[in-house]
């Protein structure tokens, strides 16, 4: 028998509707969103350049998924109109170098012109960019997904200004950029920044009951009827709207515990399940985070967790931060770069940061870690 006969599903049907790839046919508690999004592109249909714009939400807000949506609505309506524009998505974790960008751009745009993966200087890119935008005329939009993870943002200027500065006299290219770090446009060049002038948009996190109508959507496409029991779902949406209304996070939870219960050979999916899946991803997603971090970066976190207390805050973690590359005969780095480290850690879920206002002494920022000291410790004693 194979070993794969061995193993009897009976929770899953479609797992796909599960994934953070599959856009669904209806967005849940995001209509103002896609309005938005799609008042972006809108111009684009009549033959006018589309505005430049940036999105920024913690992640599991529905970015992604939305513009994926937008896009894939504004191609049913580009093809009904037949009107020139074509739409290149990007996602900057994976494809981050500008000749990679350039490349993956002249490929959705002219698929027939062949353009070498190596071998030219990033100006030769460009010029063969400029050159299929001239002979396709009509309006490319450019979608920068995880835009913070470029390597050089001197794209964003070349190609929001390249009508302006004369390298396309025919067609129109618009960027949409697309982030986690609420900081992000504060280290973009001004000259760029200009280029998108006020069109941002920042999405809130889900809360309980979008999440739950979220996963009740999904999972009568993705589970088999009947086998999820009553509480699961609402157990799922409550832990997930408890870390910034994640609603990926709330899906990846359901399957984790659909999963559990597939290698318990059960028929059905309990609170047990989702509970055990809760303990086993959150250990997961601490290694994952954490060992991608960079040294000082590790060691600002080892400094908050280290604190022994439920809140403290900027000043005591670089205190204690200093201590630690004193031991470590590490230069510490400065006090700025370290307070930049703690807004990236609150992204990563790894902390909860929020401003208080204390009177005299003004506004200050409190910092709560969402991991033990143990767990921290047991990822970093690897390093």
């Amino acid at each position: 028998m194979s070993l794969f006969e061995i193993i009897e599903d009976k929770i899953f049907d479609k797992r796909i509707a599960l994934s953070p790839e599959y856009v669904p046919d209806n967005l849940i508690g995001r209509e103002k969103q896609v309005k938005q999004i799609a008042s972006v592109f809108a111009p684009s249909l009549k033959g006018d350049k589309p505005h430049n714009a940036f999105i920024y939400g913690k992640t599991g807000v529905g970015k992604t998924a939305i513009t994926k949506y937008v896009l894939l609505e504004l191609d049913q309506e580009v093809k009904k109109n037949q009107v020139a524009v074509k739409s290149a998505f990007v996602n900057c974790k994976q494809i981050n170098t500008t000749t990679k960008i350039l490349k993956r751009i002249c490929n959705v745009i002219a698929p027939e012109v062949e353009v070498p993966g190596t071998g030219l200087a990033t100006s030769e890119y460009y010029d063969k960019l400029w050159k299929i935008l001239n002979s396709f005329g009509g309006i490319a939009i450019v979608v920068l997904d995880e835009a913070d993870k470029l390597e050089d943002d001197g794209i964003l200027y070349n190609l929001s200004r390249a009508r302006e500065n004369l390298d396309i006299t025919e067609g129109y290219v618009s960027i949409l950029g697309i982030s986690n770090d609420l900081t992000y446009k504060e280290r973009i060049d001004a000259r760029t920044l200009s280029s998108f002038g006020n069109k941002e948009f920042v999405f809130p996190p889900y809360d309980a009951l979008q999440l739950r109508e979220i996963l009740e959507d999904r999972a009568v496409i993705g589970f088999r009827e009947g086998v999820i029991d009553d509480e699961v779902i609402p157990l799922c949406a409550a832990l997930a709207a408890q870390e910034h209304g994640d609603a990926r996070k709330a899906l990846t939870l359901l399957e984790y515990a659909g999963e559990l219960a597939v290698e318990k050979g059960s028929d059905h999916v309990t609170e047990k399940d989702v509970r055990e899946a809760q303990e086993r991803s959150e250990m997961d997603r601490i290694v994952e985070a954490t060992k991608t971090l960079p040294l000082h970066q590790k060691l600002v976190l080892l400094a908050i967790v280290s604190e022994n207390m439920k809140e403290t805050d900027t000043n005591a973690v670089y205190m204690s931060y200093k201590d630690l590359c004193e031991k470590r005969e590490l230069k510490a780095l400065t006090k700025v770069r370290v307070s930049n480290f703690i807004s990236e850690l609150d992204m990563l879920g790894l902390i909860t940061t929020r401003k208080v206002y204390r009177g005299r002494y003004g506004h200050t920022r409190t910092i709560v870690p969402n991991v033990t000291k143990a767990k921290v410790q047991a990822v970093l004693s690897e390093d």
